[in-house]
C-alpha cells in the first residue's frame, strides 16, 4: 500500500513538474499581465506601502519579492492550487463575488485572465529565476503620417535572456508624450490628432523603447532653394525640412546676426562702435564667419562660458574653495582645454579644494549616491534618481544599476576638508544589504586594478568616444543655449523613451565633437556657422510646431547676469557689487553667494539645483515690478551720469540712433524715428522724456530677449 501510493506520488510529482516545464513564467508572462493591468502602478499596489495590505514593487522592478508575496504572504492565501478560479488574485482582479477598491483589472474569461489560471493551475511556477526580458524592439519606430486621423498598431517585440523573442503587444504599457500630435489606447493603436513631431512611449518587462511619429504640416513646404546648406548641420534640418513641409525664415539681417553673435557667444552687447562699423560694411558670409572667430578669441567669450560651466557644475559657495575653482574653471576656457579632459579632472578630482579648485566639485553630495546623480545628469544628461527606490518607469536603470553607478563614489573621504580616495567603503544593495561592484550604467563590469581609485575607470568610460552619453549630452547642451531649445528636451533626460528631435542630427554632433577632440569652441564655431543658427526670428511656417524644428530663431530670455550687464552697457553705469573689484561684471562673479538683490529678483542661477535654461529662472511680479520701479534700471538713470548725462545734449534723432544701436544693435527704422521724435519735447523737461524714453527701451521685450 504505501509503495502505491509513494509510487502515485511521484507520478503526480512528475506530472507538476512536466506542467510547469511548460506554463507560464512568472517573470516573464505573470508579471507583465500585471503590469499591464496596472496592479503594481503607483496608484495601486505600486504604492510605497501598497494597497489594501498588499504591496507590489513598482512596475514589477523587484519579481523575486511580487512572487513572494503573491504567493507565500499570509500563508499562500492570495492563490488556490486546488481550485485556480477560486484565487483571491484572481477573484479581486476580477470583481467575481469579491470587490475591488481599484476596480475590474481582468475580464473572466480573457486572454490575461486565462493566462493567470494557467498559472496557478501549474502550481504558480517562479520559472526560470535568470529568465528576463533584455530588450523590447518597436515597430513602427518612425512613422511619418499621411496626416491627421492616420491610425497604426504598434507592434512590440520583446527579447529574453535565452535569446528568443515574443511579440508582447498586448501586454506592453503605452504612452503619448504629446496627445496634441498624436494618441494611443492601452492596445496599442496609435492615432494621429494633429501635426508635429512626437513620440509614443512603449514599457513591457523593464524595457523601454518610443515610437517617433511625425505628421507634416500644412502647406507645400519651401522651395527647392529655399534653404541653403552651409554644413553638415543644415542638410539634416533641411532633411526635415522637406519630409515635414516646413517653410523655413529667411536668413537673418546683419543687425540681428551682430546682436545674437555677441549675446550667444559673450553675453554682452556690442558697442556702439562697433554695431556701426558693422552695418555700414558690405554684407557677407565671410565678414560673419571673421566675426564669430573675433568672439570666439575674445576676453569676454571666456568670462561668459566659465560662467555658464560654472553654473552646469554647480559651483556655489565663498571663499577660498570658491575662487580657487573659478579661477580653474576660467583657465580651461582660457586655454580651450577639451571638455573631455574637463570632465576627467572634475571627476576624480582629490586634494584640498582650497588649492585645487575641481576638488570642491566632490564636495556637491557626501552621500555617493547623490553625487552619482549628479554626474549622471551633468556629464551624461541621464536623470537617474528614481532608480534609487524602484526601477525607472519612464527609462531602463534598475535598483541595481543606480547602486552599482554610485559605488564608484564611495571610496571617497573628506576629513579636514581634504577629499581623497580610499582603500574601503561600499555601495549595499538596498533588498540584499550586500556590497555591490562599480559597474557603468549600461555597460558590463569595469575593471578596476586593485588599490586603484574607482573614479579613475569611471573617467575613462565617460569620456571614450563609445560611451553613448557624453558627447550627446555635451553637444545638446551646447544646442541649446544657442538655439533656445535643446535637440532633446529637457537636455538632462536623454533616453529612449524621450527621443531628439533629429536623431541623426544628435549622432553626427556627437561623432564630430568625439573625433575633434571634444573641443568646446569648435562646437560653437560649427553651430554659430550653419544656416539654422543665423536665420532671422520671424517668418516661414507659422504652425508653432514650426518652431520646435527650429525652422526660425527662438525668443531667448536673457540670463539675469546677462541682463543685468546689458543694462549696465546701455546706461553706461556700471553695478557694483560687495567685496569684488569695481568695474566687475555680472557674469564675472564667482558665486550666487554674492549678495545682489536686484540679481536675484532677476532670476540667476542659484547653483543648488540644474539651472539648464538659458533663461532668467526668475519671474512672476516680484521681477516684474523690480523692472519698473526698481534700482537695475531706475537708479542708472536717476544717477545722472554715462547716457543719462550724454544724451540730453543731442538732437532728438541723435537721441533715438544712439539708444537704439546701444540697445538693439540695429538703426531705428524710419516709423519708430518719426514716432519717438514727435514724443520727444523740446526746452524744459527734455531730460526727464529722454530718461523715460531709455526706461521704455530697456523694460521692452526686445531688449530683455536675445531672438
Amino acid at each position: 500500500m504505501r509503495a502505491a501510493l509513494a509510487s502515485a506520488a511521484l507520478l503526480m510529482s512528475h506530472a507538476l513538474v512536466v506542467a510547469a516545464e511548460h506554463a507560464p513564467a512568472f517573470q516573464s508572462d505573470v508579471l507583465p499581465v500585471l503590469t499591464r493591468a496596472g496592479c503594481n502602478a503607483g496608484a495601486c499596489h505600486g504604492a510605497a506601502s501598497g494597497q489594501g495590505g498588499f504591496r507590489l514593487s513598482l512596475f514589477g522592478y523587484d519579481p523575486e519579492s511580487d512572487y513572494e508575496r503573491i504567493t507565500r504572504e499570509f500563508g499562500g492565501r492570495r492563490i488556490d492550487l486546488a481550485r485556480p478560479e477560486d484565487s483571491l488574485l484572481l477573484r479581486k482582479a476580477s470583481e467575481t463575488e469579491v470587490d475591488h477598491e481599484g476596480g475590474r483589472k481582468l475580464r473572466e474569461g480573457s486572454n490575461n485572465y486565462a493566462l493567470i489560471r494557467e498559472w496557478i493551475a501549474a502550481g504558480a511556477p517562479a520559472g526560470p529565476p535568470d529568465l528576463q526580458v533584455t530588450g523590447i524592439a518597436v515597430e513602427p519606430q518612425d512613422l511619418l503620417a499621411r496626416g491627421s486621423g492616420e491610425t497604426r498598431q504598434i507592434v512590440v517585440t520583446a527579447t529574453l535572456s535565452d535569446g528568443s523573442k515574443r511579440e508582447v503587444s498586448p501586454l506592453a504599457l503605452y504612452t503619448a508624450n504629446d496627445d496634441a500630435v498624436a494618441g494611443v489606447t492601452k492596445s496599442g493603436k496609435l492615432t494621429v490628432t494633429g501635426r508635429g513631431l512626437t513620440s509614443i512611449m512603449v514599457r513591457y518587462g523593464g524595457q523601454v523603447a518610443a515610437v517617433r511619429v511625425a505628421a507634416p504640416l500644412e502647406g507645400a513646404g519651401m522651395a527647392d532653394d529655399g534653404f541653403r546648406p552651409a554644413n553638415f548641420i543644415d542638410e539634416h534640418i533641411r532633411a526635415e525640412f522637406v519630409r515635414l513641409h516646413v517653410s523655413p525664415a529667411s536668413l537673418c539681417d546683419d543687425a540681428e546676426f551682430l546682436r545674437r553673435a555677441y549675446l550667444d557667444l559673450t553675453g554682452r552687447l556690442p558697442d556702439e562702435a562697433i554695431t556701426r562699423a558693422f552695418l555700414n560694411e558690405p554684407a557677407s558670409a565671410e565678414r560673419r564667419m571673421r566675426l564669430i572667430d573675433e568672439l570666439l578669441g575674445s576676453e569676454a567669450f571666456v568670462d561668459f562660458w566659465t560662467m555658464k560651466l560654472a553654473d552646469l557644475v554647480l559651483l556655489n559657495g565663498q571663499g577660498g574653495a570658491a575662487k580657487s575653482w573659478h579661477g580653474w574653471l576660467r583657465e580651461q576656457v582660457a586655454g580651450n582645454v577639451s571638455f573631455d579632459q574637463v570632465a576627467i579632472t572634475l571627476v576624480t578630482a582629490s586634494g584640498n579644494p582650497a588649492t585645487n579648485g575641481p576638488a570642491g566639485f566632490m564636495n556637491l553630495a557626501t552621500d555617493p549616491r547623490d553625487l552619482s546623480e549628479h554626474v549622471a545628469r551633468i556629464f551624461l544628461g541621464l536623470q537617474i534618481g528614481c532608480a534609487r527606490c524602484h526601477a525607472h518607469p519612464a527609462d531602463r536603470w534598475t535598483q541595481e544599476d543606480y547602486h552599482r553607478f554610485a559605488a564608484f563614489f564611495a571610496r571617497l573621504s573628506r576629513d579636514g576638508g581634504v577629499v581623497r580616495a580610499v582603500d574601503r567603503g561600499e555601495v549595499d544593495h538596498p533588498k540584499s544589504g550586500l556590497p555591490l561592484e562599480p559597474r557603468a550604467l549600461g555597460a558590463s563590469d569595469v575593471e578596476i586594478p586593485q588599490g586603484s581609485d574607482r573614479r579613475l575607470a569611471l573617467a575613462a568610460w565617460m569620456t571614450d568616444p563609445a560611451n553613448p552619453f557624453f558627447a550627446r549630452t555635451v553637444v545638446n547642451r551646447v544646442w541649446k543655449h544657442l538655439l533656445g531649445r535643446g535637440l532633446v528636451e529637457p537636455v538632462d533626460d536623454l533616453r529612449p523613451t524621450n527621443p531628439a528631435t533629429h536623431p541623426a542630427l544628435l549622432d553626427a554632433l556627437a561623432a564630430d565633437f568625439s573625433a575633434h577632440g571634444h573641443d568646446l569652441r569648435r562646437l560653437i564655431r560649427l553651430i554659430a556657422a550653419s544656416r539654422t543658427w543665423q536665420l532671422a526670428s520671424h517668418g516661414g511656417s507659422a504652425d508653432p510646431a514650426a518652431a520646435r524644428l527650429f525652422a526660425r530663431a527662438l525668443h531667448k530670455e536673457l540670463p539675469a547676469a546677462v541682463f543685468a550687464d546689458a543694462v549696465a552697457q546701455v546706461t553706461g553705469v556700471p553695478d557694483t557689487f560687495a567685496g569684488v573689484p569695481a568695474g566687475t561684471r555680472a557674469v564675472q562673479l564667482i558665486s550666487p553667494a554674492t549678495p545682489s538683490p536686484a540679481l536675484d529678483v532677476l532670476g540667476r542661477c542659484e547653483r543648488k539645483r540644474a539651472c539648464d535654461s538659458s533663461s532668467r529662472s526668475g519671474g512672476g511680479l516680484a521681477q516684474a515690478l523690480h523692472l519698473i520701479n526698481g534700482s537695475t534700471i531706475n537708479d542708472k538713470l536717476a544717477a545722472g551720469l554715462g547716457l543719462a548725462a550724454e544724451l540730453p545734449e543731442k538732437t532728438n534723432r541723435e537721441v533715438i540712433e544712439t539708444l537704439y544701436l546701444r540697445a538693439f544693435s540695429r538703426y531705428p527704422s524710419p516709423g519708430e524715428m518719426n514716432a519717438w521724435d514727435t514724443v520727444l519735447p523740446a526746452g524744459e523737461g527734455r531730460p526727464e522724456a529722454v530718461a523715460d524714453l531709455v526706461w521704455v527701451v530697456l523694460n521692452s521685450r526686445e531688449f530683455s530677449a536675445n531672438h
